[in-house]
Formats: structure tokens, C-alpha cells, sequence
């Protein structure tokens, strides 16, 4: 217990931020690399993306877990365990002779980067005082929020000047970095483990497996197999479905659970983790759908997109920082309320985009987005974990971290898919207006065709004029997908003012009292 009171609680921050910075940006690292993975290994793009899945996956299944594990072991030595994981995952990805092998490897190394977000924020909420909270849980958010933006950058990078390998190179030396922050500076601790000697339990643990697992098959080939149109994917959901209910029933009844769901029964906790799930959900859909709309209907290449997705990195970690100092002296509510209102605006200007839309037109509003996030992020995650006991933080870290990459998940999924099936609704309603007798067709029709017929007949000219007007079309149809996406997300980022509305506010009176 010594070494919390003195070593300065910033010090162990970066201890634990770093591994959490590696976990995270390893699985959006590999997003700008999956090209080159596929074309060294000989694979197709979709083999290839197996990579970037199984990561997420297997690293999902440690989320349920981790607190199970903490009350076993302690925090510190399921750190080191994790980190060794971690790279040693890392090293089996720089060895694979083939893309089996890495998957294998990225699977192992998942499993490694599971645990390390939950403890991260668990240690981080344990050295830091009550009224330091937000502090906390901003440089958290460095990790939560900043690497995840980071990581294509640094991957993108990495891959162009030297090879996809050294995304998992540079790993190893920082793993090894991290183990000995680990060590110097994380206090020890005696586990809690009289009560949970008994088995593991094997029935809860199973069927959050088998949830998970049958989501994330869902969501890997839904489009592809037109969703629910084939009776096997109606099935794997049905089994999906329930698995997280059986998992949550049992979980509230069974003695000695794999995770305590009751902390859900704090509302702070509970309204808290949903409200902070609505930021996940806007910031990695955005991070999906801006580059999907420069790309197919602007016309930049992926570098170009990724310039105007850049300033929302550099953004998000200055914001966390000021936001962090600044919510010190804030009402907490209000101030998560003014971020989400400014994430709603960011929003309604992203509705504003268009074919012709200068790149700092589209670089503005993501600005704003990444001003309003951690605004909103901060105070919410303080105020999520205000109210909880000390004893219940990994397992109410686990569980946040657990929800919101269910959620984030389905959405990043969800959003892909409406813009596909929108469009298509948009492009039949335009169809069935494209004839003569429309006169806006006749005037855009004959317009083209005056200009065609300069280059071309008039039978090639009429062709060409038809091609050209069908292609507006299915820009117009896009467009108003995009249009009807990013204005659900700010009536989105609007409802979590209502559900902040039901949270307590407990830390003026606490800093009173003492």
C-alpha cells in the first residue's frame, strides 16, 4: 500500500496507458495494412479481414473474464500476464508463413490485449483521488479515444516506408517497456480470492462465448449473404440472442458469477455506460462512414481521405487533456450535456457534404466532433463509476469495456449496411422519375446532350447523356443515405442528454463533506 501513497499517481498513468495504447492501436493499425497482408500471403481481400476480426474477437472474450481473473491473481500480475501475451503474439504475426498462421498469432495476440483496457481503467480510478476523477478518466481516454485514431496513421506509415511486419515489430520493444513500468510503478496487491476458489464458472463463461461468437459471424458475413434472407444466419442470430440473455440471467442468479453483472443495478453505472456507449458508437461509425463518403463520392484516395481524418486525432488529445483539468471545476452533467449538443452539431454540418465539398468543409465538422468528444466522454465515464465501491472497479471497468464493444460492433456493422440498402431505396424512387415525362429530366437530359453532341452523333450523344444522368443518380442516392445516417446520429448524440438527465451528481457534496 505504500507504494500508491508515494509514487505520484501521473507516473503510474503512463505506466498503464502505454500497454492500453499498443492493444488498441494494434487492432486499427491493421485496418491500412489488410491490402498488403492479402497480397504477401496471396489471399483475398475478405481472407485477409479474418485479421482484423479474430483480434477483436478473441479479445472480446477476455473482457468477461477480467474481473474474475483480478479477484484470482491481482491487477498487477494479470498485467503482466497480458503484456507477455501480447507480444509474444506479436512475435508469432512477424513469423507466420502464412495467413493461417497469423491468424492464429493475431488470435494470441488478442487474447493478450483483452484484459489490459479494463485494467488500465480499474488502476486508474483506484490512484487517483474522487475529485480527481476526471482527470482519470481523460488520460484514459488518450488510450480509449486517441489510439484508435492513431493507429492507421502510425500502421499506414509503418507499412508504406517499410513492410506490414513492423506494425508487430515495433510492438515488442514497447511490450517489454511496459512490463517494466509494470513493474516499477503499479503497487502490489493481495488478491481477493478466499470466495472465488470455487470452480470457474464454465456455464456463464460459455454462453457469452458462444454470444459473441455467433454476433461477430453475423455481422462478418450478413451482407454479404443479403442478411436475413438466408435461414442460417437467421438461426446463428436466434442463437445469438439467446446466449446474451441466458448469460445475463445466469449471471444474476449464479453465487460466484465470471462477471458481476449486478453493478448494472447502480444507475449511475448503468445510464452512465449506455450514454458513454452513444460516443462509441458516433465516433467509430464516423470514423467509417467520412472516409466511405470521400472516397466513393468525392473521389480521394485512401491517403486523402486519411488527411482529412488526421486533425481528429490531434484534436481528441488536446481536448482530453483540457477537458480533464477543466471538469475539475465543472458541473459534470452539464458539461457532458454541452459536448454531446456539440457532437449533435458536428453531425448536422457532416449532413451539409456534397460531391463538391472542399476538403476543409469536411475537415471542419470532424474537428467539431472531436472537440464534443471528449467533452461529453470525460465527465460521463466519471460520473458512470462515482458511485460504485472501490472493490466493484474491474469488474464495472470489464463490463463497461464489454457493453460498449458490443455496441460499437453492431453499429460499425449497422451503418455499413444502411448506407448500402438506403441507397438502393433512394435509387428506385429516383429510377421511377427518371422518364420524359419529368420535366427536370428533359432539361438535365437535353443539357447533357447539347454538350455530348459536340464530341459525338446524336444517337452516341443521347447514350452518353443517359449514363452520365443515371451516374447523378447514384450519387443522389448516396448522398441521401449518407444524409439520413448522420442525422439519426445527431438525434443520437441528443438523447443522451436525457439519459444523463438521471444520473447523480454526487462529487460536489462528497468534495464538501470532506
Amino acid at each position: 500500500m505504500e507504494n500508491k501513497k508515494t509514487i505520484n499517481p501521473f507516473i503510474v498513468a503512463f505506466a498503464v496507458l502505454l500497454p492500453s495504447f499498443l492493444a488498441l492501436a494494434a487492432s486499427s493499425g491493421t485496418n491500412v495494412s489488410q491490402p498488403h497482408i492479402a497480397g504477401f500471403f496471396g489471399a483475398t481481400q475478405y481472407e485477409a479481414n479474418t485479421v482484423i476480426t479474430c483480434y477483436i474477437i478473441s479479445g472480446g472474450l477476455m473482457l468477461p473474464v477480467t474481473g474474475y481473473l483480478v479477484r484470482l491473481i491481482g491487477k498487477k500480475l494479470l498485467f503482466y500476464y497480458s503484456i507477455i501475451i501480447f507480444a509474444l503474439g506479436c512475435l508469432l504475426c512477424i513469423l507466420a508463413p502464412n495467413l493461417q498462421a497469423l491468424i492464429l498469432a493475431r488470435i494470441v495476440q488478442g487474447i493478450g490485449s483483452g484484459a489490459i483496457l479494463p485494467l488500465c481503467q480499474a488502476v486508474l480510478l483506484e490512484v487517483f483521488p474522487p475529485e480527481q476523477r476526471g482527470v482519470a478518466m481523460a488520460l484514459f481516454g488518450v488510450a480509449a479515444m486517441f489510439s484508435p485514431l492513431a493507429g492507421p496513421f502510425v500502421g499506414g506509415y509503418l507499412t508504406d516506408n517499410y513492410s506490414w511486419q513492423w506494425i508487430f515489430i515495433i510492438n515488442i520493444p514497447l511490450s517489454l517497456l511496459s512490463l517494466l513500468l509494470i513493474k516499477l510503478f503499479v503497487a502490489d496487491e493481495t488478491p481477493v480470492k478466499q470466495k472465488y476458489n470455487k470452480k470457474f464458472d464454465i456455464v456463464g463463461y460459455t454462453s457469452i462465448v458462444i454470444a459473441m461468437g455467433c454476433m461477430q459471424v453475423v455481422l462478418d458475413k450478413g451482407q454479404q449473404y443479403n442478411w436475413f434472407d438466408e435461414t442460417w444466419i437467421c438461426w446463428t442470430t436466434g442463437v445469438c440472442i439467446f446466449s446474451f440473455v441466458f448469460f445475463y440471467v445466469w449471471e444474476l442468479e449464479y453465487k460466484y458469477p465470471v462477471i458481476d453483472i449486478r453493478v448494472f443495478k447502480d444507475r449511475n453505472f448503468l445510464f452512465g455506460t449506455i450514454a458513454s456507449s452513444f460516443i462509441n458508437i458516433i465516433l467509430y461509425s464516423t470514423l467509417l462512414l467520412v472516409p466511405m463518403f470521400v472516397q466513393s463520392l468525392i473521389g480521394y484516395s485512401p491517403s486523402m481521405s486519411g488527411l482529412t481524418m488526421f486533425p481528429r486525432a490531434v484534436v481528441c488529445l488536446i481536448g482530453l487533456i483540457v477537458v480533464g483539468e477543466v471538469s475539475k471545476y465543472v458541473n459534470q452533467k452539464l458539461l457532458s450535456s454541452i459536448g454531446f449538443i456539440v457532437m449533435a452539431c458536428a453531425l448536422l454540418m457532416l449532413t451539409q457534404m456534397n460531391p463538391t465539398s472542399s476538403m476543409e468543409s469536411i475537415i471542419l465538422p470532424n474537428i467539431l466532433l472531436c472537440i464534443g468528444v471528449p467533452i461529453a466522454f470525460v465527465p460521463i465515464t466519471a460520473l458512470s463509476f462515482q458511485t460504485l465501491p472501490a472493490s466493484k472497479n474491474a469488474d464495472a471497468a470489464s463490463l463497461h469495456a464489454l457493453f460498449k464493444n458490443i455496441l460499437t460492433a453492431v453499429s460499425t456493422s449497422a451503418s455499413s449496411t444502411f448506407i448500402a440498402r438506403v441507397s438502393q431505396v433512394y435509387q428506385n424512387y429516383y429510377v421511377a422519375n427518371l422518364a420524359p415525362h419529368n420535366p427536370l429530366f428533359l432539361i438535365k437530359f437535353n443539357a447533357f446532350k447539347h454538350k455530348m453532341m459536340t464530341y459525338y452523333p446524336a444517337v452516341v450523344a443521347s447514350k452518353k447523356a443517359n449514363g452520365l444522368l443515371y451516374k447523378q443518380l447514384l450519387a443522389q442516392a448516396r448522398l441521401g443515405a449518407f444524409f439520413d445516417i448522420f442525422t439519426l446520429m445527431a438525434l443520437l448524440s441528443l438523447s443522451a442528454i436525457l439519459i444523463i438527465l438521471l444520473l447523480k451528481n454526487k462529487q460536489k457534496r462528497q468534495t464538501k463533506n470532506s
